[in-house]
């Protein structure tokens, strides 16, 4: 009986473990849930136990000239990089997780996606594919211009920024227009067309004219695991 039990016991050790070692190594982003093995529970602690040296204490640069103290995780690697915020809670556990975030003038290859396919690179054409209609997104004179507000509960609706509770996690999509080296709209847009996409403040459908034109691509991507919050 006392082996049976052992057996059972170090079986369900062996599950748990291999789990862990599985969910370390994949790059599946589930809005709302988890970015790899970086989910709403974790803490420091718990990810650099699993990661060891992937996993590394670091101010995390909030823009503005704001830092808060964060954990980077695959620091060196720009197609796997996480930078983690962490909220106020005792122990502290994620806040904000960036994905794949660094200054270039076009998004790194980013490994990180959903099981839609969803990442970093990905057009807005592509998400209305996925999306099966289009959705709203803030243009980008508008407070988080560039940020897509809701899919209208098409297909990929759990990536709404714009929904209730006001407290829900969150994985918000932000997309850019294609520039040349110079920083010019490609293609070329008219004064008239600025206007109606860089000027305002107000969410626009993906099916407006100069969105189509420009199909502009996910140039970030953050998880956002709201304190006291839920899925």
């Amino acid at each position: 009986m006392f082996w049976r039990f052992l057996s059972t016991a170090i079986g369900g050790v062996i599950l748990v473990s291999a789990q862990s070692d599985s969910r370390a190594a994949d790059e599946l982003i589930v809005p709302g849930v988890r970015v790899g093995p970086v989910t709403r529970a974790s803490t420091e602690i718990s990810l650099i136990e699993l990661l060891g040296k992937d996993a590394v204490q670091q101010s995390v640069d909030l823009g503005e000239g704001f830092f808060q103290p964060g954990l980077v995780i695959y620091k060196d690697d720009p197609s796997r990089r996480l930078e983690i915020v962490w909220n106020l809670d005792v122990p502290a556990h994620p806040w904000y997780v960036f994905i794949c975030r660094i200054d270039l003038t076009a998004p790194p290859p980013c490994r990180w996606r959903t099981a839609d396919g969803v990442g970093m690179g990905t057009t807005l054409k592509e998400l209305e594919r996925l999306n099966g209609k289009p959705f709203r997104m803030l243009i980008w004179g508008s407070d988080g211009g560039g940020n897509v507000a809701s899919f209208d509960g098409g297909a990929l609706a759990s990536f709404d920024f714009d929904r209730e509770p006001w407290n829900s996690d969150r994985l918000i999509l932000r997309l850019e227009p294609r520039t040349d080296a110079k920083g010019y709209d490609l293609p070329k847009l008219s004064d008239e067309e600025k206007a109606e996409v860089f000027a305002g403040e107000k969410t626009v459908g993906s099916s407006h004219p100069v969105l189509q034109k420009i199909n502009p691509y996910v140039a970030e991507v953050t998880q956002i695991f709201s304190p006291g919050g839920s899925k």
